[in-house]
């Protein structure tokens, strides 16, 4: 335990020391929110890669390789493949080309006249629905870590690190924020890979697998049998990724924030493959775990039992602190991004125009006090399901995803079919949820039905291509930059 304090020690000075240079340098309120819309190539890896890999995907799905093998490789890793590399190749240049702050701001930017407030403000209230709300599956997988790790109450654990996340958050804001992911990236990349060689390592490597799990949980095979988890759900969850991570309001800030659009474009296709192979070694390494570990009473404690039980108090620590990195920099990066949208999308925009970039500043910081207070509410509720829990506060983010590739890919696409395909969408995923509909008729029915939607209202209202708007759109997404 010592050498864990130490640890823990050390972490909160790096904190201290990254949140002061950050605070230093906060000029203006583009600064605190968009990094100064200067963020280079490298540490925009690092911040999209942080902002991934985190605590509830981390924990939850390595529970679900844990207790169903290669089902887990698909949940955790394969299923980023097309996620992100879509990101990539359809809206990472045409996001940074709007300079835009926050996903509704490219409604604002695409879609004018009639009922356009409306549809904003409906994008602005489903990204802050989510961005409030998931943080709180993080913070629960963080206290799965303190619980077996240090021996923390999860009561304790979750107020403790969430102090810490504000602490950062309120000094430098997404400066704050990029500047601890690139630590935490680092992080990662060294010790992912240790610990899948401690666990091969002590397992007795791939042919201790079948010792402890059936033949069709080895195999890349879809098993389609399996509730919850079986291959349906499996296409069901990379498909509500890919419209996801379109429409998310952290990833889309930091694109946002890139020094240009070949910056976040190439970023996107690094992430791609570096996530791939991390979550593939987390998603490994407790198929591993399960060899030496066999009677866990939750699959969601594997990772921590694994490093408490077969690391060196020193190397506990080292791995503690990765995992607390991990879990506070995808936070901080959710907490951003709804901070964002309640000044940009609300604040600045319906209560207070035109204040000075100081004003923005203390309101932003305000905002994360709230939110740090709410995240605590809804923490301890999501102990035990965390990634049941993240994949159903995202299905209603995902119905942006239509309307924003419609917007950029399709000039006949309108006010109204944007508006009403995202009304249809969310009346029809709300009563799923209430109804307790299967996980695979949900999104991708609610998707499919918005999808109907915005064809059919696209050809039966008034084309708005011609307008002036539409082509200065285009235009603008549609060109280079020099």
């Amino acid at each position: 335990m010592i050498e864990k304090s130490i640890m823990l020690g050390l972490f909160l000075v790096i904190l201290i020391i990254i949140s002061f240079r950050s605070y230093k340098r906060v000029k203006t309120y583009n600064d605190y929110n968009l990094a100064g819309r200067n963020t280079g190539l490298l540490p925009l890896v690092a911040t999209l890669g942080s902002a991934e890999f985190n605590t509830a995907t981390l924990i939850g799905g390595a529970s679900v390789a844990y207790m169903f093998g290669t089902i887990g490789i698909w949940y955790t890793s394969l299923i980023f493949i097309p996620v992100f590399s879509i990101y990539a190749f359809t809206v990472a240049k045409r996001y940074r080309r709007l300079n835009i702050s926050t996903i509704a701001e490219f409604f604002d930017k695409r879609f004018k006249g009639k009922n356009s407030e409306l549809t904003r403000a409906l994008a602005s209230f489903v990204t802050l629905t989510f961005t409030w709300i998931a943080p709180a599956t993080y913070l629960a997988g963080l206290s799965v870590i303190g619980t077996v790790l240090l021996d923390v109450d999860p009561l304790w654990m979750v107020i403790g690190v969430t102090l810490i996340c504000l602490v950062l958050s309120l000094t430098g804001g997404l400066l704050t924020a990029i500047s601890f992911d690139i630590v935490a990236y680092i992080m990662i990349l060294i010790f992912i890979p240790f610990l899948f060689f401690v666990s091969w390592n002590v397992s007795g490597g791939f042919g201790a697998l079948s010792d402890v799990y059936e033949s069709k949980y080895l195999s890349f095979k879809p098993v389609w049998d399996l509730k919850d988890y079986g291959f349906a759900a499996i296409l069901t969850w990379g498909l509500q990724n890919i419209l996801l991570y379109i429409a998310a309001p952290w990833y889309g800030q930091r694109v946002f924030s890139a020094k240009n659009e070949k910056v976040a474009y190439k970023a996107m296709l690094i992430n791609t493959v570096l996530i791939v192979i991390l979550y593939g070694l987390v998603a490994l390494t407790t198929m591993f775990s399960r060899v030496v570990l066999p009677d866990l009473d939750s699959p969601e404690y594997a990772l921590p039992t694994l490093i408490l039980n077969y690391l060196p108090p020193i190397l506990q620590g080292f791995l503690l602190v990765t995992l607390l990195l991990v879990g506070i920099s995808t936070m901080i990066a959710i907490w951003n991004s709804a901070v964002s949208i309640v000044i940009n999308d609300i604040v600045s925009r319906y209560f207070a125009k035109n204040k000075s970039d100081k004003y923005y500043i203390n309101a932003s910081r305000i905002v994360f006090v709230i939110l740090g207070i709410s995240t605590l509410v809804f923490a301890l509720t999501f102990v035990g399901n965390i990634l049941l829990a993240l994949t159903y506060i995202s299905v209603y983010t995902a119905l942006l995803a239509f309307p924003i590739l419609a917007g950029f890919f399709w000039k006949k696409f309108n006010t109204q079919a944007a508006l009403f395909s995202l009304i249809i969408g969310i009346i029809y995923v709300t009563i799923a949820l209430l109804n307790n509909f299967p996980y695979h008729l949900i999104s991708p029915i609610g998707v499919l039905l918005s999808v109907i939607t915005g064809i059919v209202v696209t050809y039966l209202t008034k084309s708005e291509e011609n307008e002036e708007y539409v082509i200065s759109f285009f235009k603008t997404v549609g060109n280079k930059e020099k």
